[in-house]
């Protein structure tokens, strides 16, 4: 899943990702949202998945907070994903 980016800490990446897990469950999709299962959550605050805020110029790269939440994220897919299929 792409994750959201905006220019404005308040441009929607929450909203966006709610959307989109709409048309996941419609297809029958398990969505494996990180919530605020790790400390690291609370520093990109967002525990639908992970967002990014780009800036005005559109040229932020990620930092250290988006990478642990990727990385965090991932983590819990697989985990969860071996538990579905029985390992």
């Amino acid at each position: 899943m792409r994750r959201p980016a905006s220019m404005t800490a308040h441009g929607g990446q929450e909203s966006t990702l709610l959307v989109l897990y709409n048309t996941i469950h419609h297809f029958g999709g398990v969505v494996v949202a990180p919530g605020y299962t790790e400390p690291l959550k609370f520093v990109d605050g967002n525990p639908y998945g992970v967002s990014h805020v780009t800036g005005g110029s559109n040229d932020v790269p990620l930092g250290e907070s988006q990478y642990a939440a990727l990385d965090h994220l991932a983590q819990r897919v697989v985990k969860v994903a071996g538990k579905l299929a029985g390992s």
